[in-house]
């Protein structure tokens, strides 16, 4: 085990004043000293982030997550309500409907602040003809008439030509 000094206090301030460490600021009178800036939490009390998601000869997903950043019990039941939005974070004409491969009926669930759930965005990369839509962003909505948030998406979402998106329910 190594043995360890430390400088006296009063050395510390003497070096200081030498000029070779810089001065100590003096701390703001108004700032609390348990104050924490806290990430933004967005109403109704839920944030939600997409990941990275998974693609494999043609077919994609993504994964929604939604936390209660809140500090009251949040109810949720039902799927995502979504708005695919291209670079210019204007709409683009896609279908989403229910997933088939993420089949569960929605369920009710109650989230305590810090808990959370997801929800999966599945596709078909294909082309056929017509003009191939990205999606650069999303605007989601916990559930249906619900405040919608700008969710920024990791990569863009090459959702091909056929304009459909399917969702699972919140899981």
């Amino acid at each position: 085990m190594r043995n360890i000094r430390l400088l006296p206090l009063a050395a510390v301030f003497a070096t200081a004043a030498c000029g070779s460490l810089p001065p100590v600021p003096e701390p703001d009178p108004t700032a609390s000293p348990s104050a924490v800036v806290a990430p933004e939490c967005p109403p109704p009390g839920v944030r939600i982030t997409a990941d990275r998601g998974d693609a494999a000869a043609g077919y994609r997903e993504i994964s929604l997550h939604l936390t209660n950043c809140g500090s009251t019990e949040y109810a949720l039941r039902g799927r995502p309500e979504i708005t695919v939005l291209d670079d210019k974070q204007q709409p683009l004409k896609v279908t989403v409907g229910k997933s088939i491969h993420y089949p569960a009926e929605p369920r009710r669930m109650t989230l305590k602040p810090g808990q959370g759930t997801s929800a999966v965005l599945s596709w078909h990369h294909i082309v056929t003809s017509g003009t191939v839509q990205t999606g650069a962003e999303l605007e989601v909505a916990p559930v249906k008439g619900a405040p919608a948030q700008l969710v920024k998406l990791p990569e863009p979402m090459d959702l091909g030509t056929t304009g459909k998106l399917d969702t699972s329910a919140w899981l």
